[in-house]
Protein backbone atom coordinates (compact mmCIF):
# COMPACT_ATOMS: atom_id res chain seq x y z
CA UNK A 1 0.00 0.00 0.00
CA UNK A 2 1.18 3.31 -0.91
CA UNK A 3 1.99 6.15 1.97
CA UNK A 4 -0.36 8.85 1.78
CA UNK A 5 0.66 10.73 4.83
CA UNK A 6 2.20 13.33 2.89
CA UNK A 7 0.57 13.26 -1.22
CA UNK A 8 -2.87 11.40 -1.08
CA UNK A 9 -3.57 9.76 -4.31
CA UNK A 10 -6.61 12.33 -5.66
CA UNK A 11 -3.86 15.15 -4.63
CA UNK A 12 -1.50 12.68 -7.22
CA UNK A 13 -3.71 12.96 -9.99
CA UNK A 14 -4.26 16.38 -9.98
CA UNK A 15 -0.71 17.94 -9.74
CA UNK A 16 0.44 14.78 -12.09
CA UNK A 17 -2.42 16.65 -14.22
CA UNK A 18 -1.67 20.58 -13.86
CA UNK A 19 2.53 19.93 -13.51
CA UNK A 20 3.52 16.67 -15.39
CA UNK A 21 0.40 16.60 -18.08
CA UNK A 22 -0.30 20.06 -19.05
CA UNK A 23 3.16 22.02 -17.95
CA UNK A 24 5.66 19.97 -19.10
CA UNK A 25 3.29 18.50 -22.40
CA UNK A 26 3.77 22.42 -22.98
CA UNK A 27 7.34 23.42 -22.37
CA UNK A 28 8.63 19.78 -24.12
CA UNK A 29 6.41 20.90 -27.08
CA UNK A 30 7.85 24.11 -27.59
CA UNK A 31 11.35 22.89 -27.00
CA UNK A 32 10.32 20.43 -30.08
CA UNK A 33 10.56 23.67 -32.05
CA UNK A 34 13.52 25.44 -30.41
CA UNK A 35 16.61 22.62 -30.55
CA UNK A 36 15.10 21.98 -34.47
CA UNK A 37 16.10 25.59 -34.92
CA UNK A 38 18.60 25.37 -32.90
CA UNK A 39 20.55 22.17 -34.94
CA UNK A 40 19.73 24.22 -38.28
CA UNK A 41 21.71 27.25 -37.40
CA UNK A 42 24.50 25.38 -36.34
CA UNK A 43 24.43 23.40 -39.76
CA UNK A 44 24.27 26.62 -41.28
CA UNK A 45 27.30 27.79 -39.44
CA UNK A 46 29.37 24.50 -40.55
CA UNK A 47 31.39 22.49 -37.92
CA UNK A 48 34.45 23.91 -38.60
CA UNK A 49 34.69 25.12 -34.82
CA UNK A 50 34.41 22.13 -32.27
CA UNK A 51 32.11 24.41 -30.40
CA UNK A 52 29.33 23.69 -32.87
CA UNK A 53 29.92 20.19 -32.70
CA UNK A 54 29.51 19.73 -29.56
CA UNK A 55 26.62 22.05 -28.61
CA UNK A 56 24.77 20.31 -31.62
CA UNK A 57 24.97 16.96 -30.14
CA UNK A 58 24.06 18.27 -26.71
CA UNK A 59 20.92 20.05 -28.69
CA UNK A 60 20.44 16.57 -30.49
CA UNK A 61 20.13 14.81 -27.25
CA UNK A 62 18.20 18.03 -25.94
CA UNK A 63 15.51 17.25 -29.21
CA UNK A 64 15.52 13.31 -27.48
CA UNK A 65 14.72 14.07 -24.29
CA UNK A 66 11.93 17.28 -25.28
CA UNK A 67 10.45 14.69 -27.58
CA UNK A 68 9.72 11.74 -25.14
CA UNK A 69 8.27 13.95 -23.09
CA UNK A 70 5.91 15.62 -25.23
CA UNK A 71 4.77 12.36 -26.77
CA UNK A 72 4.49 10.76 -23.34
CA UNK A 73 2.37 13.74 -22.02
CA UNK A 74 -0.06 13.18 -24.90
CA UNK A 75 -2.15 11.82 -22.23
CA UNK A 76 -3.09 15.10 -21.39
CA UNK A 77 -4.93 15.59 -24.49
CA UNK A 78 -6.26 12.00 -24.97
CA UNK A 79 -7.97 12.25 -21.34
CA UNK A 80 -10.00 15.09 -23.02
CA UNK A 81 -11.38 12.69 -25.16
CA UNK A 82 -11.85 9.40 -23.25
CA UNK A 83 -10.26 9.30 -19.66
CA UNK A 84 -9.17 5.66 -19.24
CA UNK A 85 -8.03 6.00 -23.02
CA UNK A 86 -5.60 8.68 -21.54
CA UNK A 87 -4.33 6.84 -18.73
CA UNK A 88 -3.39 3.94 -20.28
CA UNK A 89 -1.42 6.06 -22.46
CA UNK A 90 0.17 7.23 -19.57
CA UNK A 91 1.09 3.85 -18.33
CA UNK A 92 1.97 2.54 -21.69
CA UNK A 93 4.42 5.59 -22.41
CA UNK A 94 5.85 5.01 -19.17
CA UNK A 95 7.16 1.88 -19.64
CA UNK A 96 9.68 2.86 -22.65
CA UNK A 97 9.57 6.70 -22.88
CA UNK A 98 10.60 7.76 -19.66
CA UNK A 99 13.45 5.79 -19.32
CA UNK A 100 14.60 7.17 -22.90
CA UNK A 101 14.33 10.34 -21.65
CA UNK A 102 16.88 9.81 -18.09
CA UNK A 103 19.21 7.87 -20.96
CA UNK A 104 19.16 11.42 -23.18
CA UNK A 105 19.62 13.31 -20.04
CA UNK A 106 22.49 11.46 -18.54
CA UNK A 107 24.36 11.92 -21.87
CA UNK A 108 23.81 15.60 -22.51
CA UNK A 109 24.69 16.00 -18.45
CA UNK A 110 27.89 13.71 -19.70
CA UNK A 111 28.54 15.79 -22.96
CA UNK A 112 28.29 19.04 -20.46
CA UNK A 113 30.88 17.81 -18.86
CA UNK A 114 33.23 16.90 -21.32
CA UNK A 115 32.53 20.74 -22.65
CA UNK A 116 33.49 22.24 -19.38
CA UNK A 117 36.77 19.93 -19.43
CA UNK A 118 37.81 21.01 -22.56
CA UNK A 119 36.98 24.69 -22.11
CA UNK A 120 38.98 24.64 -18.82
CA UNK A 121 41.87 23.17 -20.55
CA UNK A 122 41.42 25.45 -24.04
CA UNK A 123 41.89 28.53 -20.85
CA UNK A 124 44.59 27.02 -19.92
CA UNK A 125 46.48 25.58 -22.79
CA UNK A 126 44.62 26.99 -25.78
CA UNK A 127 47.67 26.06 -28.16
CA UNK A 128 47.71 22.68 -27.25
CA UNK A 129 44.23 21.71 -27.09
CA UNK A 130 43.56 23.19 -30.61
CA UNK A 131 46.00 21.25 -32.09
CA UNK A 132 44.81 18.11 -30.22
CA UNK A 133 40.85 18.88 -30.50
CA UNK A 134 40.20 19.02 -34.33
CA UNK A 135 36.90 18.92 -35.39
CA UNK A 136 36.92 14.77 -36.11
CA UNK A 137 38.72 14.23 -32.68
CA UNK A 138 35.53 16.37 -31.28
CA UNK A 139 33.31 14.36 -33.37
CA UNK A 140 34.35 10.99 -32.29
CA UNK A 141 34.36 12.16 -28.50
CA UNK A 142 30.78 13.15 -28.72
CA UNK A 143 29.56 10.25 -30.45
CA UNK A 144 31.91 7.67 -28.07
CA UNK A 145 30.37 9.57 -25.48
CA UNK A 146 26.45 8.98 -26.66
CA UNK A 147 27.20 5.34 -27.08
CA UNK A 148 28.70 4.13 -24.00
CA UNK A 149 25.85 6.20 -21.65
CA UNK A 150 23.66 4.82 -23.85
CA UNK A 151 24.82 1.71 -23.69
CA UNK A 152 24.95 1.57 -19.72
CA UNK A 153 21.60 2.86 -19.27
CA UNK A 154 19.56 0.53 -22.04
CA UNK A 155 18.42 -2.18 -20.13
CA UNK A 156 16.83 0.36 -17.92
CA UNK A 157 14.06 0.59 -20.21
CA UNK A 158 13.06 -3.38 -20.03
CA UNK A 159 12.12 -2.63 -16.09
CA UNK A 160 8.24 -2.26 -16.82
CA UNK A 161 6.08 -3.59 -18.82
CA UNK A 162 2.00 -3.39 -18.98
CA UNK A 163 -1.05 -5.07 -18.94
CA UNK A 164 -4.52 -4.57 -19.53
CA UNK A 165 -7.43 -4.50 -16.66
CA UNK A 166 -10.55 -3.69 -15.84
CA UNK A 167 -10.76 -0.34 -14.17
CA UNK A 168 -13.28 -0.20 -11.37
CA UNK A 169 -14.56 3.57 -12.12
CA UNK A 170 -14.57 2.76 -15.89
CA UNK A 171 -16.56 0.33 -18.30
CA UNK A 172 -13.08 -0.11 -20.44
CA UNK A 173 -10.06 -1.96 -19.66
CA UNK A 174 -7.18 0.31 -18.19
CA UNK A 175 -3.14 -0.47 -19.58
CA UNK A 176 -1.62 -0.83 -16.08
CA UNK A 177 2.15 -1.03 -15.83
CA UNK A 178 4.30 -3.25 -13.35
CA UNK A 179 7.78 -4.78 -12.92
CA UNK A 180 9.07 -6.80 -15.47
CA UNK A 181 10.47 -10.11 -15.42
CA UNK A 182 13.79 -8.85 -16.58
CA UNK A 183 13.46 -6.68 -13.97
CA UNK A 184 12.46 -9.56 -10.96
CA UNK A 185 15.27 -11.44 -12.53
CA UNK A 186 17.73 -8.87 -12.38
CA UNK A 187 17.32 -7.19 -9.33
CA UNK A 188 20.35 -8.68 -7.70
CA UNK A 189 22.71 -7.85 -10.69
CA UNK A 190 21.71 -4.65 -13.14
CA UNK A 191 19.08 -3.04 -11.31
CA UNK A 192 21.34 -2.48 -8.01
CA UNK A 193 23.80 -1.70 -10.45
CA UNK A 194 21.69 0.63 -11.73
CA UNK A 195 20.90 2.94 -8.59
CA UNK A 196 24.39 3.56 -8.35
CA UNK A 197 25.04 4.67 -12.07
CA UNK A 198 21.95 6.53 -11.70
CA UNK A 199 23.12 8.35 -9.17
CA UNK A 200 26.83 8.57 -9.79
CA UNK A 201 26.60 9.69 -13.16
CA UNK A 202 24.98 12.84 -11.59
CA UNK A 203 27.02 13.80 -9.28
CA UNK A 204 30.46 12.94 -11.23
CA UNK A 205 29.14 15.42 -13.74
CA UNK A 206 27.71 17.75 -11.53
CA UNK A 207 31.06 17.72 -9.34
CA UNK A 208 33.11 18.16 -12.98
CA UNK A 209 31.04 21.45 -14.13
CA UNK A 210 31.59 22.80 -10.64
CA UNK A 211 35.57 22.53 -10.36
CA UNK A 212 35.70 23.23 -14.35
CA UNK A 213 33.53 26.43 -13.97
CA UNK A 214 35.64 27.57 -10.99
CA UNK A 215 39.13 27.44 -12.91
CA UNK A 216 37.86 28.96 -16.40
CA UNK A 217 36.26 31.49 -14.11
CA UNK A 218 39.83 32.31 -11.95
CA UNK A 219 41.49 32.17 -15.69
CA UNK A 220 39.51 34.39 -17.48
CA UNK A 221 39.35 36.88 -14.33
CA UNK A 222 43.54 36.95 -14.47
CA UNK A 223 43.74 36.70 -18.25
CA UNK A 224 40.98 40.39 -17.66
CA UNK A 225 43.76 41.67 -15.45
CA UNK A 226 46.20 40.98 -17.29
CA UNK A 227 45.18 43.12 -20.33
CA UNK A 228 44.24 45.90 -17.91
CA UNK A 229 47.62 45.98 -17.21
CA UNK A 230 49.52 45.38 -20.25
CA UNK A 231 46.57 46.79 -22.18
CA UNK A 232 47.70 44.69 -24.83
CA UNK A 233 45.83 41.57 -26.08
CA UNK A 234 46.13 38.56 -24.05
CA UNK A 235 47.96 36.11 -25.68
CA UNK A 236 46.77 32.75 -24.04
CA UNK A 237 42.73 33.70 -24.02
CA UNK A 238 41.49 36.09 -26.88
CA UNK A 239 38.24 38.69 -26.24
CA UNK A 240 36.30 36.18 -28.63
CA UNK A 241 37.54 33.19 -27.01
CA UNK A 242 36.20 34.38 -23.40
CA UNK A 243 32.98 35.30 -25.51
CA UNK A 244 32.94 31.48 -26.52
CA UNK A 245 33.78 30.69 -22.68
CA UNK A 246 31.27 32.66 -20.89
CA UNK A 247 28.10 31.21 -23.43
CA UNK A 248 29.20 27.71 -22.68
CA UNK A 249 29.51 28.73 -19.01
CA UNK A 250 25.95 29.88 -19.56
CA UNK A 251 25.09 26.93 -21.08
CA UNK A 252 27.25 24.45 -18.10
CA UNK A 253 25.42 27.09 -15.61
CA UNK A 254 22.25 25.91 -16.73
CA UNK A 255 22.88 22.01 -16.22
CA UNK A 256 24.41 22.69 -13.03
CA UNK A 257 21.39 23.96 -11.90
CA UNK A 258 19.15 21.05 -12.76
CA UNK A 259 21.54 18.63 -11.48
CA UNK A 260 21.83 19.58 -7.96
CA UNK A 261 18.03 18.25 -7.09
CA UNK A 262 18.61 15.36 -9.62
CA UNK A 263 21.19 14.24 -7.68
CA UNK A 264 19.54 15.24 -4.03
CA UNK A 265 16.48 13.18 -5.78
CA UNK A 266 18.68 10.34 -6.26
CA UNK A 267 20.74 10.27 -3.00
CA UNK A 268 17.33 10.08 -1.03
CA UNK A 269 16.80 6.56 -3.48
CA UNK A 270 20.01 5.27 -1.94
CA UNK A 271 18.92 6.08 1.65
CA UNK A 272 15.59 5.04 1.57
CA UNK A 273 15.19 2.25 -0.49
CA UNK A 274 11.29 1.94 -0.21
CA UNK A 275 11.60 5.44 -2.57
CA UNK A 276 10.90 4.20 -5.69
CA UNK A 277 8.09 3.76 -8.36
CA UNK A 278 5.32 1.33 -7.41
CA UNK A 279 7.39 1.11 -3.45
CA UNK A 280 5.85 2.59 -0.22
CA UNK A 281 6.22 5.95 -0.85
CA UNK A 282 5.41 6.07 -4.45
CA UNK A 283 2.73 9.09 -4.31
CA UNK A 284 5.70 11.44 -3.18
CA UNK A 285 8.42 9.85 -5.58
CA UNK A 286 6.10 10.61 -8.49
CA UNK A 287 5.88 14.00 -7.25
CA UNK A 288 9.19 14.74 -7.04
CA UNK A 289 10.01 12.56 -10.36
CA UNK A 290 7.21 15.47 -12.15
CA UNK A 291 9.52 18.36 -10.79
CA UNK A 292 12.59 16.80 -11.92
CA UNK A 293 11.43 16.29 -15.42
CA UNK A 294 9.96 19.60 -15.57
CA UNK A 295 13.19 21.19 -14.60
CA UNK A 296 14.79 18.96 -17.28
CA UNK A 297 12.21 19.88 -20.25
CA UNK A 298 12.77 23.70 -19.00
CA UNK A 299 16.63 23.32 -18.96
CA UNK A 300 16.40 21.63 -23.10
CA UNK A 301 14.11 24.15 -24.46
CA UNK A 302 16.27 27.18 -23.35
CA UNK A 303 19.86 26.35 -25.42
CA UNK A 304 18.45 28.57 -28.64
CA UNK A 305 18.01 31.74 -25.75
CA UNK A 306 21.37 31.09 -24.42
CA UNK A 307 23.08 31.11 -27.92
CA UNK A 308 21.00 33.79 -29.26
CA UNK A 309 21.95 35.98 -26.63
CA UNK A 310 25.45 35.66 -26.34
CA UNK A 311 27.07 34.35 -29.51
CA UNK A 312 27.15 36.74 -32.29
CA UNK A 313 27.66 34.28 -35.22
CA UNK A 314 24.69 32.51 -34.02
CA UNK A 315 22.53 35.48 -34.10
CA UNK A 316 23.65 36.84 -37.04
CA UNK A 317 22.95 33.39 -38.83
CA UNK A 318 19.88 33.16 -37.25
CA UNK A 319 18.59 36.85 -38.89
CA UNK A 320 19.65 36.01 -42.25
CA UNK A 321 17.42 32.77 -41.79
CA UNK A 322 14.26 35.39 -40.86
CA UNK A 323 11.62 35.65 -43.67
CA UNK A 324 10.30 39.11 -44.08
CA UNK A 325 6.36 38.99 -44.21
CA UNK A 326 5.08 41.59 -46.46
CA UNK A 327 3.64 45.34 -45.25
CA UNK A 328 -0.15 45.16 -45.01
CA UNK A 329 0.20 47.94 -47.82
CA UNK A 330 2.22 45.66 -50.11
CA UNK A 331 -0.45 42.92 -49.48
CA UNK A 332 -3.04 45.45 -51.18
CA UNK A 333 -0.83 46.46 -53.94
CA UNK A 334 -0.73 42.72 -54.72
CA UNK A 335 -4.20 42.08 -54.86
CA UNK A 336 -4.92 45.42 -56.51
CA UNK A 337 -2.49 44.44 -59.52
CA UNK A 338 -3.93 40.69 -59.64
CA UNK A 339 -7.83 41.69 -60.23
CA UNK A 340 -8.85 41.93 -56.46
CA UNK A 341 -10.75 44.94 -56.13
Amino acid sequence: MFDQTLVTNEALSWFTLVVDGWASFVVAFLGIFTNALTIVVFTRMGFRETVNITMTTITFWDMVRVLCGSIQRCYSLIALVSESLGRSWQNISATNLVYLHNIASNIAYALGSYVAIERCLCVRFPLKIRLMLSPMVTLSICVTVSIVVFAMFFPSMLFLNYRWVNAPDSDQPVAKYEFSDFYKLNIKSYVEFYQYINFACPMVNLVTMVISSLVILFQLRKASKFRARSQLPDAKVTVRDGQVVKMLLMVIASYITVLLPRVIFYITQLLVPEFFVLKHYNNIFSVIVSLVLFLDFINSSIGILIFYSMSSKFRRQMKSMSIRLPKPRQIFKALKYIGFR
